[in-house]
């Protein structure tokens, strides 16, 4: 099937493994032509060698640290003189530090919103002006079904996701004038470094095996099993195509049926 998305210029952000890597897989498979980015130099370069399959693919990387103005300000520089536009949007972004509110200082506050919230406003603030010109973008914020259900020590992540999932409402409608399309991803549990993380911390907090923490979260899915990065990027690929030309404002969860609620 082809999803209408050949050529399109796009940008995923903490992409050098997990669900970033995944969605900039499935992109490139769509022959999308693909931005990547992380912390580490090192990362994203090989990040970016191995997507390309030995240059069959064009991706382009920058190593860029989110939670600094500065160097997101040059990631999108360095896009935007490359590509010269910025077709589809993926802001995902890493996880803050797991701690319930009351354990929650004052600089976790800042940090899980330096690293979550204001580097995916400043990215789509850049990203709009030419998706606007062109009478065509896709914005796909990349949040969690934690702002539907929030999870034990997940108060930051719960938090600025939230934000999050506020904005992708609210610029749904300021920019749909313009065909511009800007939905959110919900991702369940996915086994990814970041589920591996969590478990862990879970599992010293309780004192408890992380196969017990796994296996409890497990049981809480219809499916009965965690997702994978590749079946988020499916549904990532999907929103970002000309196939999902009518749905904007959307809040798609991903979780193998996790939430119970009716809407």
């Amino acid at each position: 099937m082809d999803l209408g998305i050949k050529d399109k210029v796009v940008l995923v952000t903490a992409s050098s493994k997990g669900l970033g890597y995944a969605i900039a897989q499935a992109m490139l498979e769509e022959r999308a032509r693909v931005a990547i980015s992380s912390r580490n130099e090192e990362s994203i370069k090989r990040a970016a060698e191995s997507l390309s399959q030995n240059g069959k693919y064009d991706v382009f990387y920058e190593a860029a640290d989110l939670a600094k103005a500065e160097d997101v300000e040059r990631l999108m520089d360095r896009v935007l003189n490359h590509f010269g536009q910025v077709d589809i949007l993926v802001c995902n972004t890493g996880g803050p530090k797991t701690s319930n509110f009351t354990d929650t200082n004052y600089e976790d506050w800042k940090n899980g919103l330096d690293m979550m919230l204001l580097p995916v406003l400043q990215m789509t603030q850049r990203a709009i002006p030419k998706m606007r010109e062109n009478k065509w973008g896709r914005i796909i914020f990349m949040t969690s079904t934690w702002v539907k259900q929030p999870r034990e020590k997940g108060v930051i992540s719960t938090m600025a996701r939230s934000a999050i999932s506020g904005l992708s409402k609210h610029l749904s409608n300021e920019l749909a004038s313009d065909n511009i399309l800007v939905n959110q991803i919900m991702p369940g549990p996915t086994w990814t470094d970041r589920s591996r993380e969590i478990t862990a911390r879970l599992s010293e907090a309780r004192g408890v095996p992380v196969e017990v923490i796994k296996e409890e979260i497990a049981k809480e899915i219809p499916l009965g099993r965690y997702g994978t990065a590749e079946e988020i990027a499916n549904a990532v690929t999907f929103l970002a195509s000309d196939k999902a030309s009518f749905i904007t404002g959307s809040s798609l969860q991903v979780d193998g049926g996790q939430i119970k609620s009716t809407v």
